[in-house]
């Protein structure tokens, strides 16, 4: 502690990001200081209070880095991504940010494309969200297509698509009046997902009046239909203000380890969206540090936010000018009222996600205890380890390892494993060699030692891996699950258990098994694609290792590449292999 004392008071007075690391070099913080030296010193100081959390953590530090920044926003936005990127256990956590998925639309093509991203790039493109659901972005994806006839086909700009039958595509060709009507077609896109839906509307009906106006009836009603679409949306969202001001409104609400944040969209004074989001690693925390971590965490990820934000805390003012955003605690009036609403919709948020998981869990309690009766464990698992190993006739083997704690999957804990010593299709001993890799780790690194460890098999696989693998330690319980008649083998019995048809115990080992067979096979499948996008692109003469892999980071698979614009193309990989790529794809 001292040796870090010392480290820590050696750090310069200057702005930055400092991470904690823990045995193993897993980063367990991450955090932002105007004055590293000061921040940083202040964690080991005798006499300096500290909640309990942190003197836990503080005792798990064996390694501190900095990273130098030019300015307080500066060092907001890098912790906000460090945080994103590691996932700390001691810092506030926005639950499965992760998932955030964003409208991007391809500004730099000839005919821009729509699609829906999970990461922003600087490429040129225009990005809208972040959303929170699958569900809302499809929904989105669905009602935008019957307003905008914008391009959603691979297919060349002579070629029309089906759409293009249902009046849901312009046909676009390759005359200049086609590409100004298509760009007049995004721009109305953008303006929708801004939030200014009035000029949108305006604009739909004096097109419509044009094409009625010189008898290009099948025009105009396509138009109107589009017209009565969307005057039928902004007839079902609620006015909140006459002014058409536009803000959002962040309301908390919290209980024991969970908080909820409830966050009302208002555009051109209309409620136009409800986004709830939950924090994690809250204990110990105020409400304003829960309300700073969101900000942080979900406005640095945002591609189109208002200039207002109405908080339930002050936010302080660098906070402000590094997110560009304006933040304000109501006191009174349609903002207070509105903020008010926010924390009963955070509360019941929190209240169903609470009987949620009351329920999982009471589920999950249920099917670990009989569980452990029928192999007959020493108590109840914590932790429980499965793997699974996934090839067709030895090509592209894999393994996943997938883990449960308490009964419920802990994901961030997941891990996919290449084979890589056998090359025949030999199940039982690839599952072997993952087995001696995984074990050879330390339980302290990171990798904290299961109370149960399933494999996804048999017989074959049990002997095979207490044969093969020393590295497992022999106390350690140990069973295959055969899927054929959901049989279990432990060592040392010669006869499988059965659970019963409708056990909870049987259900939840068949939860395990087929998390575990879903990772894997997720896993193979894109390194199948991958290798076959490879393989195609290895017989172009005059491609090189470093092009392929630039198109391979670029477009994952040779559908997205073949799907890409020439512009996107030639600045990605250049003039000259765009043209020789475009020879042979």
């Amino acid at each position: 502690m001292a040796k870090l004392h010392l480290l820590a008071k050696s750090l310069p007075r200057r702005p930055g990001v400092y991470i904690f690391h823990s045995l193993g070099d897993l980063v367990i913080y991450v955090g932002k200081a105007n004055n590293l030296r000061a921040r940083v010193s202040s964690y080991f100081q005798l006499g300096h209070q500290l909640a309990a959390d942190k003197q836990i953590m503080v005792g798990q530090i064996k390694r501190i880095e900095h990273i130098l920044v030019r300015s307080e926003t500066e060092a907001l936005l890098l912790e906000s991504t460090l945080i994103k990127k590691y996932r700390p256990k001691y810092n506030i956590l926005l639950k499965d940010d992760k998932f955030f998925q964003y409208i991007r639309i391809a500004l730099h093509e000839p005919f821009p494309s729509v699609t829906t991203v999970r990461k922003v790039t600087l490429d040129g493109s225009r990005y809208f969200g972040p959303y929170t659901s699958g569900l809302a972005v499809r929904q989105t994806m669905r009602l935008l297509k019957r307003l905008f006839p914008y391009k959603s086909c691979p297919n060349p700009p002579a070629v029309p698509c089906f759409d293009y039958q249902l009046g849901r595509c312009l046909g676009h060709s390759t005359s200049p009046n086609s590409r100004v009507e298509y760009h007049q077609v995004v721009t109305r896109l953008i303006d929708f997902l801004d939030g200014h839906t009035g000029s949108v509307l305006r604009d739909l009906k004096q097109h419509m009046r044009q094409a009625a106006q010189q008898r290009d009836f099948e025009r105009a009603a396509l138009l109107r239909d589009r017209w009565r679409a969307l005057e039928h949306i902004l007839e079902q969202q609620t006015v909140i203000s006459v002014r058409r001001e536009s803000f959002d409104i962040i309301s908390v609400a919290r209980r024991e380890h969970l908080a909820a944040v409830n966050l009302f969209q208002v555009r051109s004074g209309k409620l136009v969206q409800r986004d709830q989001f939950l924090l994690q690693h809250i204990a110990r925390h105020h409400d304003a540090e829960l309300v700073m971590a969101f900000i942080g965490q979900y406005y640095s990820q945002s591609t189109s936010h208002p200039r207002q934000v109405y908080a339930p805390v002050q936010v302080p003012l660098a906070i402000g000018n590094g997110l560009q955003i304006k933040f304000s605690r109501p006191q009174r009036g349609l903002k207070r009222k509105l903020l008010m609403l926010g924390n009963e919709n955070a509360e019941d948020y929190l209240q169903r996600e609470f009987s949620q998981r009351m329920s999982e869990s009471s589920r999950a309690r249920q099917g670990l205890e009989e569980l452990a009766a029928a192999l007959k464990l020493p108590g109840i698992p914590r932790r429980i380890e499965m793997y699974d190993v996934s090839n067709i006739q030895g090509k592209f083997p894999v393994a996943s390892m997938v883990v449960f704690e308490q009964g419920l999957p802990k994901k961030n804990a997941y891990r996919k494993f290449n084979v890589k010593t056998i090359k025949q299709s030999d199940d039982v001993h690839m599952l072997a060699e993952v087995l001696r890799r995984r074990f050879q780790r330390k339980s302290d690194a990171g990798w904290p030692w299961p109370d149960l460890l399933l494999l996804d098999g048999g017989k074959p696989q049990l002997n095979t891996v207490l044969t093969n693998v020393s590295e497992i330690p022999r106390d350690m319980p140990i069973a295959a699950l055969a899927k054929r008649e959901e049989e279990i083998f432990i060592p040392e019995k010669s006869n499988p258990v059965h659970l019963a048809k409708d056990s909870a115990g049987l259900h939840f080992i068949q939860q395990i098994r087929d998390e575990a067979h879903r990772f894997a096979i997720g896993f193979y499948r894109r390194k199948h694609r991958q290798a076959t996008t490879r393989s195609m692109l290895d017989e172009i003469p005059g491609l090189g290792p470093t092009i392929k892999k630039k198109l391979l980071n670029k477009f994952g698979t040779l559908r997205g590449i073949r799907q890409a614009g020439d512009d996107e193309l030639r600045q990605t990989i250049g003039e000259q292999k765009t043209a020789l790529l475009k020879q042979y794809i």
